[in-house]
């Protein structure tokens, strides 16, 4: 981090924290846990994806399978290494803006239901701003 870009009202000990390489890396691998956990399991358990798929309403397809796993594993491994970080986000994000609005539906629903998927609909609203906030650092930060 260059001199013009610290912030003099943040403590040593934090702005030491947040420059270091490690910080980083595993803030990348914690934001895109949820996506690559996902795609591993979905790896080692073809039939229960396809079954997850087909509840959604989609057909339950090989290729749609393969697609997942790209978008999952390819945007999580994107991010993580920050290559191609832009490309990794903005797939994780739309793929988690079609798929909140798809499998939570809030606005469908009634009393408890409808606020239990209210929370986890907005949840991911949250993660794909930090999908967004992600690709802004990786675009940013390109040796870290």
């Amino acid at each position: 981090m260059t001199a013009q870009r610290h912030r003099t009202d943040t403590p040593a000990f934090i702005s030491a924290l947040l420059e270091l390489r490690a910080t980083a890396f595993l803030a990348r691998v914690a934001l895109t846990l949820p996506f690559w956990w996902s795609g591993v399991d979905k790896l080692f358990h073809p039939a229960a994806a396809l079954a997850e798929i087909h509840a959604m309403g989609l057909p339950a397809s090989w290729t749609l399978y393969v697609l997942l796993l790209i978008v999952q594993l390819g945007g999580s491994l994107a991010i993580i290494v920050n290559r191609y970080a832009w490309l990794g986000a903005g797939a994780l994000a739309v793929f988690t803006a079609i798929s909140t609005y798809v499998a939570h539906a809030f606005w469908n629903l009634e009393g408890a239901a409808r606020f239990a998927e209210m929370n986890v609909f907005m949840e991911h609203i949250a993660l794909i701003a930090g999908m967004a906030f992600a690709a802004l650092y990786c675009h940013e930060v390109k040796d870290r």
